[in-house]
């Protein structure tokens, strides 16, 4: 879970510039995140998404490592059983989706929108609407 991710030191003070809504969202997440300044790197062609995938199960964990504040750091974030999201594949077998799931990427990873704890206040009305169905 993300309870023991503290916030990178630049937390919040990203400046991204640029007309590309989306883009200045990635960048300051990125930044938010990572506590580095987004720069462009190059184009990563993304493929359509499916039209139709084969949903293998749920998505108990997610394991990454990225570098933060300058050093690699690796991170394993086990889904709270309530806001596991499904694991699809796409008919090729080249693609795997995490389709649905109660959760948010933040300046401290992946926390689930039920840890009420490590969630950030804009995301908790969400978080509430969503346990009152």
């Amino acid at each position: 879970m993300s309870g023991g991710v503290p916030p990178v030191r630049r937390a919040g003070r990203a400046r991204v510039s640029g007309r590309d809504p989306q883009l200045k969202q990635a960048a300051r997440l990125y930044a938010d995140f990572t506590g580095h300044d987004a720069m462009p790197i190059g184009t990563v062609r993304v493929p359509p998404l499916p039209s139709t995938v084969a949903i293998i199960g749920t998505a108990d964990g997610v394991l990454y490592t990225t570098v933060r504040d300058g050093r690699e750091e690796s991170y394993i974030h086990e889904f709270a059983e309530k806001d596991k999201p499904m694991l699809g594949v796409s008919p090729d077998g080249r693609q795997i989706l995490f389709i649905g799931g109660r959760y948010v990427f933040t300046d401290r990873g992946i926390v689930d929108l039920s840890d009420t704890k490590n969630l950030p206040p804009k995301y908790r009305a969400l978080a509430r609407r969503l346990r009152a169905r």
